[in-house]
């Protein structure tokens, strides 16, 4: 057990050493990014990635993943994938700063937003292709919506971030109780929320995740069941060029005539499961480096 006193002096250290430092090495960085040309923004961050992530610790986590999902792929297939996993996703933190930029210059393509135009809605995406897009599906449909956040470590960062979400058009909500609160008051008054439901979450439910029992997030089954509201699953594919389609899917099919408990297990299984169909289809676009599965390594 941690020492009380210990841990005092890390959360000090923390907020007065390591943040502000980390901080003043990553603030210039996505300056410099934001001020250059969004395609060279792009190439640069997925070159570096390329060439150094596959130098860290953080190489060896992505490739488990990757056997744990594709146990009949070679060792070569699995380091081609990795190596693509690590560029995309350095492209995807190099276009962070021109999403705006991006959608008006009709780099994204839209499919099924005329879904979600009326009426509370649920809509559960996943970190593919480029995330950052997922944000943006409510305002693009019409709509403030309201997306749950996890908050980044660096208490810094964390605020930048929310600083720059606010283009966004959007309401945020911190993980936790407030982020039930809002989604709720969101639903209540007809508006739709938005979250992801490809973490891992130690208090969610176990499904099915590529064949493994996998801790997933219910709050999508949960709100959907208790304020009788539609889910819609929202994909985003990366293309060559940097292009990129979010589609709106059709309205999940929530079973009825099942106990609760059945009834949240089932759509949390089904969002899972397309979840895996999409990861399946495009594998190097999924953010692999993510503990989906736990600590395996």
């Amino acid at each position: 057990m941690a020492n009380p006193l210990s841990l005092r002096l890390k959360k000090k250290f923390d907020r007065y050493i390591h943040d502000p430092i980390a901080a003043i090495l990553a603030v210039p960085f996505f300056l410099i990014l934001k001020i250059l040309p969004y395609k060279l923004s792009s190439y640069l961050c997925g070159t570096l990635m390329y060439l150094i992530a596959p130098l860290t610790f953080y190489n060896n986590r992505v490739k488990k993943h990757m056997q744990i999902a594709f146990p009949k792929k070679s060792k070569k297939e699995i380091n081609k994938l990795s190596s693509q996993h690590w560029f995309i996703l350095g492209q995807t933190i190099g276009e962070m700063p021109h999403i705006n930029k991006l959608i008006k210059l009709g780099n994204l393509e839209t499919e099924g937003l005329d879904k979600i135009k009326l009426g509370p809605a649920i809509l559960v995406g996943a970190h593919m292709g480029n995330w950052e897009f997922l944000l943006r599906v409510g305002d693009l449909a019409g709509r403030r919506a309201g997306y749950v956040f996890r908050p980044i470590n660096n208490w810094i960062l964390n605020k930048m971030q929310i600083h720059r979400n606010k283009d966004a058009n959007a309401d945020f909500y911190r993980k936790g109780r407030l982020a039930a609160i809002g989604m709720a008051g969101k639903l209540k008054s007809g508006e739709v929320v938005g979250l992801t439901g490809d973490q891992l979450l130690r208090e969610g439910i176990k499904v099915p995740f590529f064949g493994i029992e996998t801790p997933t997030p219910q709050a999508a089954a949960v709100m959907a069941l208790k304020w009788n509201v539609p889910i819609y699953m929202v994909r985003v594919e990366r293309f060559k060029g940097i292009k990129f389609r979010m589609s709106v899917e059709n309205k999940l099919k929530i079973p009825k005539n099942l106990e609760k408990d059945k009834a949240i297990y089932e759509i949390t299984r089904l969002i899972s499961s397309r979840i895996e169909e999409w990861i399946i289809d495009k594998p190097e676009q999924w953010l692999w480096a993510h503990r989906r599965w736990g600590k395996t390594n």
